[in-house]
């Protein structure tokens, strides 16, 4: 991994990637594990990191956006929500990488975690973490505006499926979202880019190559429901949904 900037059924994955000490790394876009990695479950069902009876809007993985090629969506909530979206890891995962950096004047959080069996997933925008996500950050640089740099964080740090991570996103009365990515670091996706916008691709080798459809990997209608909200200016369009 470089320091640089889904409605499925099935039990929660959890059980047996718990406690695995297995690191996904990535290097020069490819992938591998620090050890023997651990079969994932099928289906492989994530715990929606959200609470969906907040959520307002959607924003789909798989896209270009602005100028860049963008492999992960997000969460959108209203701004009366602003203090009281509650952030939980999906899955048992370690926290790997993060970073800390200033949009619009407030401080916002990056991290990335791996999963032992063979997934990466991210949030950004997070705030207010929690006092365990807090003291693993100690390290990380002040934020400054414009470097989302990514720091490793030695050790790392363990989160089981459902811990709290943090306790409110995005930017205070103005737009409060929290992005999410998956990640199938174990092959690439094959998804063959368009050469309208191959060069944006080819920026996101480490991550865009291997996104997924996070909507496909939430519980229960959670995917379908993500499917049906409003959405950014790009719409609901994904190369990977």
């Amino acid at each position: 991994m470089s320091n640089n900037d889904s409605g499925g059924t099935g039990q929660a994955a959890s059980a047996s990637t718990t406690g695995a000490n297995v690191i996904w790394l990535a290097d020069r876009g490819t992938w591998a594990a620090n050890g023997t990695a651990p079969s994932c479950p099928e289906p492989f069902v994530l715990q929606t990191p959200v609470d969906m009876s907040k959520v307002t809007g959607a924003l789909w993985p798989g896209q270009a956006r602005g100028n860049d090629y963008k492999g992960h969506g997000g969460f959108s909530f209203n701004e009366k929500d602003t203090e009281s979206v509650i952030v939980t890891a999906p899955i048992g995962s370690h926290l790997v990488q993060a970073a800390k950096y200033l949009e619009s004047d407030q401080e916002q959080i990056l991290l990335f975690f791996s999963v032992p069996c063979g997934y990466s997933y991210r949030f950004d925008h997070v705030r207010g973490l929690s006092p365990k996500v807090e003291e693993a950050l100690q390290a990380i640089p002040t934020a400054t505006a414009g470097d989302s740099r990514t720091t490793v964080i030695s050790p790392p740090l363990w989160v089981e499926q459902g811990e709290v991570v943090a306790t409110s996103v995005g930017l205070p009365n103005f737009n409060i979202f929290v992005d999410f990515g998956l990640y199938d670091v174990r092959k690439p996706n094959n998804v063959t880019p368009n050469p309208a916008w191959a060069d944006l691709f080819a920026k996101d080798v480490e991550f865009g190559q291997y996104g997924v459809c996070f909507f496909d990997y939430l519980p229960g209608s959670d995917g379908a429901t993500m499917r049906s909200f409003p959405t950014g200016i790009e719409g609901p369009t994904s190369d990977y949904c």
